[in-house]
């Protein structure tokens, strides 16, 4: 599941449907099919309800900026309340300007905020609390790694999928921890048991 970073992030919502019950995500490339980052489901989980509104209105290059680490940019925040403004989508925007207002004093801004490699969020340094929104970047390995190398790294992530590149780093596909447990399964099961 794929999509051009100039595309409409909208038009990926079928995919993220999909996403959501593969436990896995879109992947967002360039047009030389060479991945940027990824839109998840349990990104967006993550994010406050003005998600919504930057996936009806952003390109789905914008969205990974929106949603990554420490808020959306101001730049991006003000392109969101332009189009909806556009769309005549007053109530919508009347909703984002008091979500905005309200994480403002709640979520930590990029100067104040660290990463925590453990959880996969970030983590205002004064108060302890969390941000909107998990880290937007990917988890890759090549087409050569070995499927324990691949699973390890998936667990270090605690990420579900991983993404496998070629050598020029364009997009093969995604491997998931359920596929990788359904083939370790399979070697297992294909085993004869001696005694």
């Amino acid at each position: 599941m794929t999509i051009r970073y100039h595309e409409p992030a909208m038009s990926a919502l079928d995919s993220l449907t999909l996403a959501h019950v593969e436990q896995t995500s879109v992947a967002v490339v360039d047009d030389l099919d060479r991945l940027i980052g990824e839109i998840s489901p349990s990104t967006l989980a993550y994010c406050y309800e003005t998600a919504a509104a930057a996936v009806m209105t952003l390109s789905a290059g914008d969205l990974l900026a929106y949603i990554d680490c420490g808020g959306p940019p101001e730049d991006l925040v003000d392109l969101v309340k332009v189009i909806l403004q556009e769309k005549k989508l007053g109530a919508l925007l009347e909703l984002m300007d008091e979500e905005l207002s309200l994480s403002s004093s709640s979520s930590c801004s990029v100067s104040s905020c660290s990463f925590d490699d453990e959880l996969g969020v970030c983590r205002n340094n004064g108060s302890g609390r969390y941000s909107s929104a998990r880290r937007a970047e990917a988890i890759t390995c090549y087409s050569n790694s070995s499927l324990v190398a691949v699973m390890i790294q998936a667990l270090a992530h605690r990420a579900s999928s991983v993404w496998v590149m070629h050598e020029d780093n364009t997009l093969i596909g995604c491997v998931t921890f359920k596929g990788i447990l359904k083939v370790f399964r399979s070697l297992a099961n294909a085993r004869p048991i001696t005694r």
